[in-house]
């Protein structure tokens, strides 16, 4: 779960709405190194990267692979690990570079507070997608930072309970308002880990109060995937506030940086043709 499509949820009418003049294919947008993209591109944009498509439907995954995998997720929605883990692993032994079975090793040994095995694991999934895969640019930026002392043990997996726990619906006010006593109260303690800053943000009163609190999280070390979303919806916020020009060079800026995840790229890429289509 995203917390930040909450905001886009709210936002997409706003921002239809903004800008009067007529879509332009041949519009392109550049930033400071003269790289450039054109409306037309932008339009070809998913919003959500499917991770899916990309690496769980390769063809050299064996149907011996998939069945242990298939039994693990089985095991780890009855929440029993460790036979979750065990069919992992056997997943992992026939296809060593499959990266659904890591991840998920990842997060169970996070859960089971192995955190050496998990961080060793969220490593090798880095390896294996560079530019991203779900929550593990965050979850190992987390983790190398409390291994360091830089961060508090166990704020990670504090973070990662709230999320799994699906507490946050759109439809619903009071598990909206249960996730953010819960994000203060994490706050509380953890006030230099800003993926707590992404999501308490979305939940202040005024833009002014949201840009602040994207702003605190973006001086607290982000991981390159936290950072994206807080520059993507300080993007959405300044929008809101008028200054469409700065939300343009900073959505620019997500997509052309190297160092962007492949899916904040892709939702930088449809917000802005969303703050263009009119």
């Amino acid at each position: 779960m995203s917390i930040f499509l909450l905001v886009l949820c709210s936002c997409q009418k706003n921002l239809k709405e903004q800008n009067n003049s007529e879509s332009n294919i041949n519009i392109q947008f550049a930033d400071d190194k003269g790289n450039k993209i054109s409306k037309s591109e932008l339009a070809k944009s998913t919003e959500i990267f499917d991770y899916d498509k990309v690496y769980y439907d390769r063809d050299n995954v064996p149907d011996t692979a998939r069945s242990f995998y298939k039994q693990g997720k089985k095991y780890q929605e009855e929440a029993d690990n460790k036979k979750a883990m065990e069919e992992f692993r056997k997943a992992h032994k026939e296809v060593p570079d499959w990266i659904y079975p890591i991840y998920n090793l990842a997060v169970l040994y996070l859960l089971e507070d192995d955190f050496e095995n998990s961080l060793k694991y969220y490593q090798l999934s880095d390896q294996i997608a560079p530019k991203g895969f779900y929550d593990t640019k965050i979850a190992l930026h987390s983790l190398q930072r409390e291994k360091t002392g830089d961060l508090k043990k166990g704020v990670y997996k504090n973070y990662l309970l709230l999320e799994l726990s699906g507490v946050l619906t759109i439809e619903s006010s009071i598990n909206q308002s249960t996730y953010e006593l819960t994000i203060g109260e994490l706050l509380k303690n953890a006030q230099n880990f800003a993926p707590l800053w992404k999501d308490y943000a979305l939940f202040l009163e005024s833009t002014e109060e949201k840009l602040d609190a994207i702003e605190k999280g973006l001086a607290q070390n982000p991981d390159v995937k936290t950072k994206g979303i807080l520059l993507i919806n300080k993007a959405i916020f300044s929008n809101e506030n008028g200054n469409y020009q700065r939300a343009t060079e900073i959505l620019v800026g997500v997509i052309f940086d190297p160092n962007s995840t492949i899916s904040n790229v892709e939702m930088a890429k449809y917000i802005l043709n969303l703050m263009t289509e009119k």
